[in-house]
């Protein structure tokens, strides 16, 4: 049986208490919170929706740019916070842009694998995910930073649809940084491009993702993140992430 997580990112305007109530009775059991969300949130507030909802609060995400000013230290920061709320993971953004230059590359490794130890030192894992505009922008990007920072704190957190973007085959990706893998997620909502949900880029062959994804052996949740719906409450959230949840479970 499958397990998902759900983003709070598109719930950016909402506050928690609002929304985490219906994310658990549509059938998720583990929430990743974005920045608005953790970032004043006290460890207490968390127990309480732990207790209440039964909800596992699995992992944050930032979106701060390793290389950007006070970035590492931001970044560092973060961890701090994950290490107060009992939040063992934080998916972190590689920074730098697709025509990064070899030193640059250089450097924005060398912060990375600085994140990474202060990471073990806090017993958290980060988790790199590929996005376009960064640095770790496609496959070849991804496997050069993974492989110069050989550390069972820094995995990989994969997403089909940005190496479909990248140009490169996901079901490819996938297979290639397997050793690596430390989550996944799903790219839903309202895709700007076609208008089509619950999936961005719905010319990928979601079937075959699926079933490499079996074929890995990946057996932990899965996580959605249904953005482009400008909702004045939760709910038509909720119900777009209990559907795409629906509908990928015909693609296993």
């Amino acid at each position: 049986m499958k397990t998902y997580r759900a983003s709070t990112l598109p719930f950016s305007q909402f506050g928690l208490t609002e929304f985490v109530g219906g994310l658990a009775q549509s059938g998720m059991s583990a929430i990743e919170l974005a920045q608005v969300h953790y970032s004043d949130v006290e460890s207490e507030t968390l127990a309480a929706l732990r207790e209440e909802t039964v909800l596992h609060f699995t992992s944050m995400l930032s979106t701060v740019a390793v290389d950007a000013p006070d970035g590492l230290e931001t970044l560092i920061s973060i961890l701090d916070t994950a290490q107060r709320l009992s939040i063992p993971i934080v998916s972190i953004a590689s920074g730098g842009n697709e025509t990064a230059t070899p030193r640059e590359i250089e450097m924005i490794i060398g912060h990375l694998k600085t994140v990474t130890t202060e990471a073990a030192a806090r017993n958290l894992t980060v988790m790199l995910y590929a996005h376009e505009g960064s640095l770790a922008y496609n496959l070849e990007r991804t496997q050069q930073i993974l492989n110069a920072i050989p550390s069972e704190n820094l995995g990989f957190y994969y997403s089909p649809y940005h190496f479909h973007r990248a140009g490169d085959d996901p079901v490819v990706a996938l297979r290639a940084l397997s050793e690596r893998l430390t989550s996944v997620y799903f790219n839903c909502g309202v895709d700007s491009k076609t208008g089509s949900e619950p999936f961005w880029a719905p010319e990928m062959d979601f079937h075959a993702i699926c079933q490499e994804l079996d074929r890995v052996g990946y057996a932990e949740e899965i996580m959605l993140i249904y953005l482009g719906l400008k909702a004045e409450t939760p709910q038509p959230i909720i119900e777009g992430v209990a559907k795409a949840r629906a509908k990928l479970e015909t693609y296993f």
